[in-house]
């Protein structure tokens, strides 16, 4: 079988003969990827490849590996991200990926790149080719974000544009759902936007980022319980991502300043950059919480950032959109406590298995109960801790791609 995998995430050129840069979360995907294929299987990765990733995978590590020594192949594609840039490499791409579709068993693509996606490029050259497909739809439910970025746009002729291009982009995407063998969906979500098309060869998975050896250690977790159930300490939080009106990092704010007026102290360490990061900083001091706010910066994913991350005791995810933020699965993993805005991409998971506070999303007030709540009851957090420690455990992404190749070895009656 020889899986080819359409993404828009680039790649850059290696410093030695043969090899490239990746980003460390995505290599940390395909190794499970690959092991899940066997012997019998082979992954071709299908990417932009550019001489330079800075400014194109903000806030991830780069490693420097042979694809071969990897397990997988990968077919350079050009990079583009606008219509003026797509329009020049077209006919480029649609050469490279006919080439790439044409000698694979089973495309797997997806709605990820800008302005074009590259799956629904390569999606109508596997149909006219006559291979398997599987449609994709990662984490995010992005129609949303889509949607918001039309509506801001302050030029009538961009926002109708905008709009248009939203509407066309939903129809494609509802589209390759009734034409795939397999859809495979990581947002509840979406699973609701097109319950209408939903079927038999549409398959759900919880989102996932978690690797064996990112989950905390039984004795690491217990001195943190101990640590948290420790009343004499402020609550420490943590809110991590990029800096975006959207993420909500205001709101946290705001219902710090809430808790504090009502005699909580707590801290909170906020990591990422991002447009609106001299907002917030300038909000902080508005609200005279700059002795209880750290701004930490930039951490490239991976130890480096896990090992900051606990740090604190309670990771804040307050997303104004459905987008699944990567970090509700790792804090799972790290057993940190979760004080999360809902989002029908997560509450599901978090409320069937208990391993989160969930609160109305935007409702800074009822955030600032939650956190107040959350410092006077430390044994509900330990708990908390202990049933996403355990989900996340169970929900690994080795665990997600056996699931997955179990579907399409079935699929391929194999």
């Amino acid at each position: 079988m020889r899986y080819l995998n359409v993404i828009h995430i680039p790649l850059a050129r290696g410093k030695k003969p043969g090899t490239i840069r990746i980003p460390d979360l995505w290599l940390a995907d395909i190794r499970p990827h690959v092991r899940a294929l066997g012997s019998d299987g082979r992954l071709i990765i299908a990417s932009p490849l550019v001489d330079d990733l800075a400014g194109k995978n903000v806030g991830f590590s780069e490693v420097e590996v042979n694809p071969g020594d990897e397990g997988f192949e990968h077919v350079a594609l050009p990079f583009f991200n606008s219509m003026k840039g797509y329009l020049k490499v077209r006919r480029d791409v649609e050469k490279r990926l006919e080439k790439a579709v044409e000698d694979c068993t089973i495309l797997h693509a997806g709605y990820g790149g800008h302005p074009i996606p590259v799956g629904q490029i390569a999606w109508p050259i596997a149909r006219r080719l006559n291979k398997k497909r599987i449609w994709i739809f990662d984490g995010a439910d992005p129609f949303p974000r889509m949607e918001l970025n039309a509506s801001n746009d302050p030029n009538p002729l961009k926002r109708w544009l905008k709009r248009r291009h939203y509407k066309k982009f939903t129809g494609f995407c509802r589209q390759a759902m009734t034409e795939a063998d397999l859809v495979f969906v990581h947002n509840e979500a979406v699973v609701t936007r097109f319950k209408d098309v939903w079927n038999g060869h549409c398959h759900q998975f919880d989102r996932t980022f978690v690797d064996d050896e990112m989950l905390t250690a039984p004795d690491i977790l217990q001195l943190r319980e101990q640590e948290l159930l420790d009343m004499s300490r402020p609550l420490r939080l943590v809110a991590a991502g990029r800096q975006l009106k959207i993420k909500g990092t205001d709101h946290v704010l705001r219902a710090m300043k809430i808790a504090r007026d009502r005699g909580i102290t707590l801290h909170l360490d906020v990591y990422g950059d991002g447009d609106d990061l001299l907002d917030f900083k300038a909000l902080a001091s508005e609200l005279s919480l700059t002795d209880r706010v750290s701004f930490e910066g930039t951490v490239p994913y991976g130890p480096i950032l896990f090992a900051e991350l606990l740090k604190s005791q309670v990771m804040l995810i307050t997303n104004l959109t459905a987008e699944i933020s990567r970090n509700v699965m790792i804090s799972m993993a790290l057993g940190l406590p979760l004080i999360i805005y809902r989002n029908p991409g997560t509450d599901k998971l978090i409320e069937s298995h208990d391993a989160g506070i969930l609160v109305d999303k935007g409702n800074i007030e009822s955030l600032a109960t939650s956190l107040i709540a959350a410092h006077q009851d430390r044994g509900r957090l330990v708990q908390l801790s202990r049933n996403a420690r355990a989900l996340a455990e169970s929900n690994t992404l080795r665990a997600c791609h056996e699931k997955r190749m179990r579907l399409v070895r079935e699929l391929l009656g194999k």
